[in-house]
């Protein structure tokens, strides 16, 4: 009878700590998936319209570039380069600013998101 008592105890301590030891199973690997805004900004210029011209010449570059390429503009360490790959909003901004001179000069940005793999040491 006593033996039968401390067989039940101690399956019964078995269940109750089983979730305390459970781990989730990743079988995708040390990964995962990150979205994230990047923003370059070009030249300056003289005029608003030039600003837009030159940032929107490089969204349209950024368009082409294939994954590795755009892992090293976008400065990106992926852990899978070639899943790298822009998602379809992107868009255009000028700033304004004024230099030493007393000058204004506009500076086009490209903001465009981004989608790629980086690597997880957590898991």
């Amino acid at each position: 009878m006593n033996a039968i008592k401390t067989t039940l105890f101690v399956i019964l301590m078995i269940m109750t700590n089983a979730s305390a030891f459970a781990q989730p199973l990743f079988t995708g690997g040390n990964y995962t998936n990150r979205v994230s805004m990047k923003s370059i900004s070009v030249a300056s210029s003289a005029t608003s319209d030039e600003a837009y011209q030159q940032a929107l010449s490089e969204l349209n570059d950024l368009k082409r570039m294939s994954a590795r390429e755009l892992n090293k503009e976008l400065k990106i360490l992926s852990f899978k380069p070639r899943s790298t790959h822009l998602e379809e909003v992107g868009f255009v901004t000028v700033q304004e600013r004024m230099n030493e001179n007393s000058r204004l000069e506009y500076i086009g940005k490209v903001n465009v998101k981004v989608h790629y793999s980086e690597r997880d040491n957590s898991r």
